[in-house]
């Protein structure tokens, strides 16, 4: 399902017009009608808020991004202060090479239930066993104290680019541990490794 088709769906499922959604956000009627067909694909983050409330989910659903736990959006007696905004600063790697990008790509509404400091999108293939699939969105804490076995994400190599994986460790030396058997082991010494975060939530995008 499109944003827009989600949009549409939820418009028709309270019985709003066209121009009874728009008053509520602030726009045209021709407004909604163009985010409902599509038309406008880069929507302002202030009117997905506004649409989100209007409609009662979140922008989390709103935009296609669905907890796994879930399947359905969150009532309409889920409170505002039960969200907080989480700051997507780029993209971690789960795939054969480090991948990071430290650039910011707005603010994602979670529920105040789960812990996160931050969140990047996921890119790669290599912790498919963990739940983390290709173009999920991963959020973190930034919580530098190592149990082995957890995922972090973690930062190494001359240009500092960040992985997502398991982490272990053995006398001076660190594993970094995919969830894909295809991938091996990555060591380290631990002089050459840098936690930025440990994982928390995964975000699934909607198929």
């Amino acid at each position: 399902m499109t944003v827009g088709e989600r949009i549409k769906d939820l418009r028709e499922q309270q019985g709003l017009t066209l121009e009874e959604l728009g008053n509520k956000v602030g726009v045209g009627k021709s407004t909604v009608r163009k985010w409902e067909n599509g038309m406008i694909e880069n929507m302002r983050r202030d009117k997905i808020a506004k649409l989100a409330d209007a409609l009662g989910v979140t922008p989390l659903y709103l935009m296609g991004w669905e907890d796994k736990n879930k399947e359905h959006p969150l009532p309409r007696n889920i409170s505002v202060p039960a969200a907080y905004p989480v700051p997507i600063l780029g993209t971690i790697g789960c795939g054969e090479g480090p991948i990071g990008e430290q650039n910011f790509d707005g603010f994602f509404y979670i529920d105040r239930a789960i812990r996160a400091d931050y969140a990047l999108h996921t890119k790669g293939d290599s912790m498919i066993d963990a739940g983390i699939q290709d173009g999920d969105i991963a959020f973190l804490v930034a919580d530098f104290d190592v149990v082995d076995g957890q995922i972090y994400a973690v930062v190494f190599g001359a240009d500092d680019e960040a992985v997502l994986k398991k982490v272990y460790r053995s006398g001076n030396k660190v594993i970094l541990q995919s969830c894909n058997s295809e991938y091996a082991p990555i060591i380290l010494d631990q002089v050459d490794v840098r936690l930025i975060g440990k994982l928390t939530w995964i975000c699934h995008k909607a198929q």
